[in-house]
């Protein structure tokens, strides 16, 4: 990588991280948040899905607004808004306020996936090692956020940490409104050639959107594990791990969630995707089956596992969105794929809190079971599909953008 593509990752890295912070930083508050407005379970599970809707509301219109004016202009918007709505949770008096000011806050921060995603994906030549280290940055955001929010909660009180992210935001919307990071062709504004108009363009564009289709419909299936997942781990390893710092192990199992990016990017850049995505999806299958069974020091341990190989998949699923988008529309995939996967897949959150209101937190994990598996079944229809019309070896490189 040359020195404007290492600025580049480097400012993306840093922006995914904190949107992730940002994520996470309810979950870690989850009982405080639910002491502080006297809430049951399954409220807050449904706050989890606001939360989650509106974050992935925004993807489409974000992408729609990156192909026309470019991705650091709307990744400043994104931090811009995010910082004022930061504050308006932090000093929210009720539940009502809470919930509207807090999917005010994933409107804005929902910006961020398909302006940054495009970016990397279109900035940096080596592009699954970039999308791994991009992945990287925000399973550390992840792993912050839980240490960071309860700490500042004992330190003072939960809305403390509120505080800190909209001044986090704040500089970053600062940071990326005086820089400029070129793609590959050096415009922000993406221009890639059309498709063909002959029937040789016309078979090429219908092998990518049933392919398209079964990989959005995949991002559906891991939203739904991913957000119950995420929201109820603080409470799962509080209630079976160690009842006053059990949220703090989630740390631990988040960090192992970098170290699959890292790892799952380096695979993407030397394996067809296809053929990674159901391997990698089974291998996970019994990790979120044992989180959801064992406890005690046991259980971070197989959480982290869980969590290392669903991270490792992630840089290979935002890497068939690239390969598999229309010419032109990189922006718009990724913001079809971040709704699908953040907005649909937010039921994740009522569904895991059903379970938990009715059994416990465990009972959550083993029902998202069923839908790692159902995920992992399109991954393997993909292979199949791939395998059948003779994919390539390699990952397809993206079209470099023109000025």
């Amino acid at each position: 990588m040359n020195a404007e593509e290492r600025r580049l990752i480097t400012y993306a890295a840093a922006a995914h991280s904190l949107v992730h912070v940002i994520e996470l930083t309810y979950p870690a508050l989850l009982s405080r948040i639910e002491d502080d407005f006297g809430l049951r379970v399954v409220i807050t599970g449904a706050i989890a899905t606001a939360f989650g809707w509106a974050f992935g509301s925004t993807a489409i219109p974000s992408g729609f607004l990156t192909d026309r004016f470019g991705s650091r202009r709307v990744i400043t918007y994104s931090f811009a808004g995010a910082a004022v709505l930061a504050v308006l949770v932090a000093v929210s008096p009720n539940a009502w306020s809470f919930t509207a000011a807090l999917a005010g806050l994933a409107v804005f921060v929902g910006l961020y996936h398909p302006a940054g995603l495009s970016l990397v994906a279109q900035g940096v030549r080596g592009r699954g090692m970039a999308l791994g280290l991009h992945g990287t940055a925000g399973n550390i955001g992840q792993a912050l956020a839980p240490a960071l929010a309860i700490g500042l909660a004992i330190l003072v009180d939960w809305r403390l940490a509120f505080f800190a992210v909209a001044a986090m935001s704040a500089v970053m919307a600062m940071a990326f409104a005086t820089t400029r990071l070129d793609l590959l062709g050096g415009s922000e504004v993406i221009h890639q050639r059309s498709v063909d108009s002959t029937p040789d363009g016309d078979r090429r564009r219908d092998k990518r959107y049933l392919p398209l289709l079964i990989v959005y419909a995949g991002f559906i299936l891991g939203g739904i594990v991913y957000r119950g997942a995420i929201t109820y781990l603080p409470t799962h390893m509080e209630d079976f791990v160690n009842e006053d710092f059990g949220g703090a192990f989630v740390t631990v199992a988040l960090l192992m969630g970098a170290v699959g990016q890292l790892v799952g990017g380096m695979l993407s850049s030397r394996w067809p995707l296809e053929r990674l995505a159901p391997v990698i999806g089974l291998l996970t299958l019994p990790a979120l089956l044992l989180t959801g069974i064992v406890t005690g020091p046991a259980l971070v341990l197989v959480s982290s596992i869980f969590i290392f190989f669903y991270f490792a998949n992630q840089p290979i699923f935002t890497g068939l969105i690239a390969d598999y988008s229309p010419p032109g529309a990189v922006g718009r995939a990724y913001g079809f794929s971040f709704f699908a996967g953040f907005g649909l897949g937010s039921l994740g959150g009522v569904i895991a809190g059903a379970l938990v209101d009715q059994w416990d937190t465990q009972a959550a994990f083993l029902g998202l079971t069923i839908f790692l598996a159902v995920a992992v079944a399109l991954s393997t229809a993909l292979w199949v599909m791939a395998e059948r019309r003779g994919a390539p070896q390699t990952p397809e490189p993206i079209p470099e953008a023109t000025a």
